[in-house]
């Protein structure tokens, strides 16, 4: 992704937003899911980032669901309810380092994707989160882009053995998943982890894992099959985690303290529990 010039700032002033760089129909179809420039504070008041990075064809047709995109809404309702801030959400195709300079983020939240749309989005991405020094936490496939931008790799994790069930078929069938509640185990303490067990249980949905760890990098938990549940780089409070914090329930409650804690890290004042 190109960081956004002169021109393409004249754009952000009137209601269609376009992508950074390539085809202007890249977010076709999914119109009313992302916050528009007209919409950002101009009084730089503080707000949390969330860039999404999902592929916009499973937008589209998670929009054709009943409920629609409903992911996103929920996600801006929780980081605004645990950070204390308002929460702005964009698609990571219309977002650079340019756009973050001109707003007063305390906080970005990376969510997870299944595949890349242009690897050209990508490099921009991976220079943002090289080059910021903003807390800032990824999920899933966050977690995988927060380490790829400093030169990890990814991969599936295994294929199935004779006899072993798999927990989510129409998935990457035949392989090894990590699904549902499960539990996972802190193997370095950090600010992250304040108030929870050295086991703590988290929802996990995923077939691929980091295969390496980038040297500026610490291993923070892990489970027997994926050693990288959750990284911190060493010198900036840059965060991933394999499992998805934001998905909590009443009856599992870790990955709200988790998000609560990023929040924390952050300097944004602690919300009731």
């Amino acid at each position: 992704m190109a960081v956004i010039g002169h021109s393409m700032a004249l754009l952000s002033l009137v209601a269609v937003w376009l992508p950074a760089t390539g085809s202007a129909d890249v977010l076709a179809g999914i119109e009313g899911v992302y916050d528009l420039p007209a919409s950002f504070p101009t009084d730089n008041s503080p707000v949390v980032l969330i860039l999404d990075t999902q592929h916009p064809d499973k937008i589209r047709s998670e929009m054709k669901k009943p409920g629609g995109y409903s992911y996103m809404p929920k996600l801006k309702k929780m980081a605004t309810e645990l950070s204390g801030l308002r929460s702005l959400a964009v698609h990571y195709t219309q977002f650079g380092r340019a756009d973050l300079k001109k707003l007063n983020v305390k906080a970005v939240i990376l969510t997870a994707r299944e595949r890349r749309i242009d690897p050209s989005y990508d490099q921009e991405l991976f220079a943002l989160i090289r080059e910021t020094a903003i807390p800032t936490i990824g999920f899933c496939g966050g977690h995988h882009l927060i380490a790829q931008a400093y030169g990890a790799k990814t991969g599936l994790m295994r294929p199935l053995r004779d006899g072993e069930k798999d927990t989510h078929p129409e998935y990457h069938p035949g392989q090894f998943k990590e699904w549902g509640f499960m539990p996972v185990k802190v193997v370095k303490r950090d600010p992250l982890f304040d108030g929870l067990p050295d086991l703590i249980v988290v929802r996990e949905m995923h077939a691929f894992h980091l295969t390496d760890l980038p040297a500026e990098f610490d291993v923070l938990a892990s489970t027997d099959e994926c050693r990288i549940q959750a990284i911190k780089h060493r010198d900036k409070p840059l965060y991933g985690t394999q499992f998805h914090a934001e998905h909590y329930d009443d009856k599992h409650l870790d990955g709200k303290a988790v998000l609560r804690n990023f929040f924390r890290i952050a300097g944004l004042p602690a919300r009731p529990r």
